[in-house]
């Protein structure tokens, strides 16, 4: 059985978040745990797939490419092809299409065995005590945008197809009608996108916190049991085990962590920059409702990174521990056999450490120092795109 954190996180994203279509990856409130749905004989898991398919990785993800090819080709010369705040807020919906466009490359190519993972995970911190995590809150956040960015992007024009037709219109003059349907087709596109990012992003980011969570309730818990004065064999043994059941578990779970850890802490920090940009310096520049979203996205990073970079990294302090404190037991009198086994098997048991990388290849691990660097990132590229506006570089040539 879940951690009632888990539960009602896991049941809150599922009924807030529901859809006309379904990710394969879905909730099973009776039973507790995570289930993955085939698209064969399923007809909204295909419809997941293909509304996927085509409004977020093809036509969605073509109108940035155009529109942002468009912006790059723009010279000086002339006026901008769009404004700069309007960039900046077009950069980070791009970042969050194409982040999504990797969501359902991970949740098609490894989804099953994530579910897999996740679920074994679950059934070993079961037998152990539990704990908490604010995850609710997230997802009431991603539920709440659904019905902030359609109207948002309308309204702002800063939306992937706005530029599209705006070119397509100036250059080819369609008819009254082939215009209308057009912008009900943008409308329809938009929606069905958005509601669909918000889903898989907080499906994605949900699985990744609790797991963490989960696995640093089963180290905490066997740290406690070896704080003990006398450990008897057996239970350092099965202290072992569960170990090994951990990582073995993690290890099902590792490509799809990986991936989505990779991307997540590279578009994010892009995400992080450009809204921490627009809270302060667009504050009188647009509606407050629009306005709003961006505070709030990040709040939301802020509370993800501060939720994950530094467990990940208690992971691998809290693994090394048990293995040093393990060692003392196995010394003393008792079984020489089962005494030398037990040593052989510490001796084989390696710390568990989280990376983020893509295609097996891991490309760097958590350690302690992620978190402060990661957020000196952050606070460099927001006083860097500060400095880089007009107003900002008019102050810099007062002192230079």
């Amino acid at each position: 059985m879940a951690p009632f954190y888990v539960s009602s996180s896991f049941g809150e994203h599922a009924s807030k978040l529901r859809f006309f279509t379904e990710c394969p990856i879905q909730w099973d409130g009776k039973r507790e745990s995570l289930r993955y749905k085939s698209p064969a004989g399923n007809v909204k898991v295909q419809l997941w797939h293909f509304s996927m398919f085509l409004t977020v990785d093809t036509t969605t993800a073509a109108a940035l490419m155009y529109t942002l090819v468009q912006a790059g080709r723009s010279s000086s010369d002339k006026p901008a092809y769009m404004p700069l705040p309007i960039a900046l807020i077009f950069a980070l919906l791009s970042v969050l299409v194409y982040y999504v466009i990797v969501n359902h490359v991970m949740i098609t190519l490894y989804g099953k065995d994530a579910v897999n993972g996740w679920n074994e995970i679950v059934r070993i911190e079961g037998e152990r005590s539990g704990g908490r995590a604010c995850l609710i809150f997230i997802i009431r956040n991603f539920s709440m945008y659904r019905y902030v960015l359609v109207p948002s992007e309308l309204f702002m024009q800063f939306d992937g197809f706005h530029y599209p037709l705006r070119d397509m219109n100036n250059t080819y003059k369609p008819s009254q009608v082939v215009f209308v349907t057009l912008y009900v087709l943008r409308v329809v596109i938009l929606m069905i996108n958005v509601f669909e990012m918000c889903r898989v992003m907080s499906l994605v980011i949900l699985l990744f916190i609790s797991v963490i969570n989960l696995m640093k309730t089963i180290f905490s818990t066997l740290l406690h049991e070896s704080e003990r004065c006398f450990v008897s064999m057996g239970r350092v043994n099965g202290g072992i085990t569960t170990h090994l059941q951990t990582q073995l578990a993690m290890n099902a779970f590792a490509p799809f962590q990986e991936l989505g850890t990779f991307f997540l802490v590279l578009m994010g920090l892009v995400v992080f920059v450009v809204s921490n940009f627009v809270t302060i310096k667009l504050y009188d520049s647009m509606p407050f409702p629009v306005y709003a979203f961006f505070p709030s996205v990040s709040l939301v990073v802020a509370i993800i990174v501060s939720l994950t970079l530094p467990l990940a990294h208690g992971l691998l302090d809290a693994s090394t521990d048990l293995k040093r404190r393990w060692g003392p037991s196995m010394v003393g009198e008792g079984d020489k056999l089962e005494l030398k086994c037990g040593r052989r098997r510490l001796k084989g048991m390696r710390p568990y450490c989280m990376w983020a990388g893509f295609g097996g290849s891991k490309m760097f691990r958590f350690n302690k120092e992620t978190k402060v660097q990661y957020f000196e990132q952050v606070i460099s590229g927001t006083i860097t795109l500060l400095l880089s506006t007009s107003e900002g570089l008019k102050l810099v040539g007062k002192y230079v």
